[in-house]
C-alpha cells in the first residue's frame, strides 16, 4: 500500500512530526526541571526544619544542664535550710529587723520532685541603701535564693524612706 503524498504534504508532515517530537521533549524536560525545583524547595524546607530541631536540641541541652546545676546546688543546700529563718537572721545582721512589718511564708508545688518555697516580706521606713544592701546579700548568699518580686513605694511623710514588699523564693526537693 503506497501513499501518494506530494512533496508539499511531506514537508507539512515532517514539520508536524518535528513539532510533536519537540513538544514531547519539552514536556519531558519541563517535568524533570519542575521535579528538581520541587526537590530544591523540599530540601530548603527540610534544612529549615533541621535548623529548628538543632536549636531545640541546644535549648533542651541548656535547660537540662541548668536543671542539673539546680539539682546539684539543691543537694549541697543544708537539709534544714529555711528561707524564713535565713531572712530573719540576715535582717538582724543588717539592722533592719525592726523595719519588717510582716513575713508570710508560702510553698507552691511545681512538680513531683520540686516545690517553690517563698517568703513575702513587708518593710516600712527603710532607706534605699539599706534595701539595696539587703537585696544584694539575699541574691549573693550562696543559697539558691532569688528575689521574685519587688514593689517599692516612697513614703509620703519622708521621701527618702521607702515602703517595700519583697518576695524571696528558692526551690526545694519535696520530702
Amino acid at each position: 500500500m503506497k501513499l501518494n503524498i506530494t512533496p508539499r504534504e511531506k514537508r507539512v508532515l515532517a514539520i508536524a512530526a518535528a513539532a510533536v517530537v519537540l513538544l514531547a521533549v519539552y514536556l519531558i524536560v519541563d517535568g524533570i526541571v519542575s521535579s528538581y525545583q520541587d526537590l530544591g524547595r523540599k530540601i530548603e524546607l527540610k534544612q529549615q526544619d533541621l535548623a529548628k530541631i538543632i536549636r531545640l536540641r541546644d535549648q533542651y541541652a541548656e535547660t537540662h544542664r541548668q536543671l542539673e546545676e539546680v539539682r546539684s546546688r539543691l543537694d549541697k543546700t543544708q537539709k534544714d535550710f529555711s528561707v524564713l529563718s535565713f531572712i530573719e537572721d540576715l535582717a538582724n545582721r543588717e539592722g533592719i529587723r525592726e523595719k519588717i512589718g510582716s513575713m508570710k511564708p508560702k510553698k507552691i508545688p511545681l512538680n513531683e520532685e520540686f516545690e517553690e518555697s517563698s517568703v513575702e516580706i513587708q518593710m516600712d521606713n527603710v532607706s534605699l541603701p539599706k534595701l539595696v544592701d539587703f537585696a544584694y546579700k539575699i541574691e549573693n548568699s550562696g543559697h539558691l535564693l532569688k528575689i521574685k518580686r519587688l514593689r517599692i513605694k516612697p513614703r509620703y511623710d519622708d521621701r527618702n524612706q521607702l515602703n517595700v514588699i519583697l518576695q524571696v523564693s528558692t526551690y526545694e526537693k519535696k520530702t
